[in-house]
């Protein structure tokens, strides 16, 4: 059925839409259109139609190549200008850059400058790929034509449209009809552009002045505010987490109502909520206390079915040595005052002795998850140059280089050290008083003022740490071993 409206002079035809029920019908018409010649058409369909493109003879899209050639031009301008602003001085006094050494760096260096490049490139492509298909497309369109036909809603449901457009070079409008009918059309109905198609809604044109109108009240209050003082604090209209309620492990939590201070949000009153009974956590759990304890397993399960297991010793000494370490200085006061009244430090001594909790039943050899060869005693010296020489120095005799500087600290008065160990005194090489359970649980856990190493050194690697100290007790085992405090013949004569 063919629908014809006579041309006015305030209309102007935009073509003629054929309607086809199938998609094959629809590409057997494009390829018909194709052949006889017709470069403006346009197809609609309710779903992807493969073949379609190559139907209707359309060709290749220029857009990639667009966008190529955007890219490649932000490369060039993004070096470019990375060059000019710091590697160059030689653009005359107007337009000159600024060389400014960094790190004795060059001034300009390729791979130094691929971040900015690389950001540039894919920022402009962005731009080119979506400005481009907007170019390309003729978009954005005020209204389309094809909207005021009916039956063409059905072109997201079940039918198949072809559009001639008049904008091609050979189009007429009752040649388009016949062709249309030959070419199988059900329906076939002519498109009319109205003078109305073309011009902005008047809702639209009053919400761009008003829009125009607000974009200029931002500019006129900083340029107001560029001369004024303020007491007030500056405007957040990110707070970028400068404002944020934090809360400390284990202190009162936040309070639910504003009104009644005494009601928390928590029912045990605590900042973080209390993990429900029966909780377990996620994933396997370590049972293997020789190899990540350094404990005997059977000492380890009888203190379990205790109480108070004594399993954590050394995580308390270490919490006591740091408390003795931050309260240096009223010590010191009174160690003087002991100094007056004798007996007093062996009567401290030996109260500390008494509340110092038994020590866990270490294991005596490595185990068997160790690899007890050179290859573990390789790692190990590698490991133990990079976490214990600062302090313990590379031969273990306590003279890293962070030692003596803390002890050159120390006896200016700037610091307060407490000299590194040696590896070699006595009770540290005593296989019976410091196993290689203890020593590993030293590393894991620290001891005295020595902090903890479990966060930055996986279990295989102390192990190796221990291997290599034990290699280092056994090259000194036989040496005899200077008392420090002993007074040399010269000093004994002086």
């Amino acid at each position: 059925m063919i629908h014809e409206t006579s041309q006015t002079a305030d209309r102007k035809p935009a073509g003629v839409l054929g309607q086809f029920e199938t998609a094959d019908e629809l590409l057997h018409a494009c390829e018909q259109a194709r052949d006889a010649g017709i470069k403006r058409m346009d197809a609609y369909t309710p779903f992807p139609v493969h073949g379609i493109e190559r139907a209707m003879g359309v060709p290749r899209t220029i857009l990639p190549f667009f966008v190529l050639a955007v890219g490649l031009g932000a490369c060039a301008l993004g070096l470019g200008l990375q060059w000019y602003t710091n590697g160059t001085e030689q653009l005359g006094p107007l337009w000159s850059g600024y060389q400014f050494k960094i790190s004795g760096k060059p001034y300009f260096s390729l791979p130094a400058n691929i971040p900015v490049a690389f950001e540039v490139i894919v920022l402009s492509s962005a731009f080119a790929a979506f400005l481009g298909m907007l170019i390309l497309n003729r978009l954005p369109m005020l209204a389309n034509p094809l909207h005021r036909i009916p039956r063409f809603k059905r072109a997201t449901n079940d039918r198949f449209f072809l559009m001639l457009e008049a904008g091609d070079e050979s189009f007429d409008l009752s040649a388009a009809r016949e062709k249309l009918a030959g070419w199988g059309a059900t329906e076939i109905e002519d498109v009319w552009l109205d003078n109305t198609d073309h011009k902005l809604p008047a809702f639209l044109q009053t919400l761009g002045m008003l829009a125009l109108v607000l974009l200029m009240v931002p500019p006129v209050l900083v340029y107001r505010a560029r001369g004024m003082t303020s007491r007030e604090t500056r405007l957040h209209v990110n707070p970028d987490m400068d404002f944020q309620v934090r809360y400390d492990p284990q202190s009162l939590g936040p309070i639910d109502n504003d009104d009644d201070p005494t009601q928390y949000l928590f029912e045990h009153q605590r900042a973080a909520f209390a993990a429900v009974p029966g909780t377990v956590a996620r994933g396997p759990i370590d049972e293997d206390v020789e190899y990540l304890r350094g404990i005997e397993a059977e000492w380890f399960d009888q203190q379990t079915r205790v109480a108070a297991p004594a399993v954590l010793v050394s995580g308390r000494r270490q919490e006591k040595g740091r408390q003795e370490e931050g309260k240096q200085e009223e010590k010191t006061s009174e160690q003087e005052e002991s100094q007056q009244e004798p007996g007093s430090e062996l009567t401290g001594t030996a109260e500390a002795e008494e509340e110092a909790p038994p020590e866990p039943d270490w294991i005596q050899e490595f185990p068997s998850q160790v690899d007890v060869s050179e290859t573990t005693l390789l790692r190990g010296q590698r490991m133990f140059n990079i976490y214990c020489s600062v302090c313990h120095g590379y031969s273990g005799d306590g003279n890293g280089l962070v030692n003596q500087r803390a002890m050159a600290l120390t006896i200016n008065g700037n610091a307060g050290w407490t000299t590194a160990k040696s590896l070699y005194d006595a009770e540290t090489m005593n296989p019976e008083k410091n196993p290689v359970g203890r020593i590993y649980d030293t590393i894991t856990n620290g001891r005295a003022t020595m902090g903890p190493y479990a966060t930055r050194i996986q279990p295989a690697d102390r192990w190796a740490i221990v291997l290599y100290v034990k290699s280092l007790h056994e090259t000194r085992r036989d040496a005899p071993h200077p008392d420090p405090n002993a007074v040399t013949q010269g000093e004994t004569e002086n």
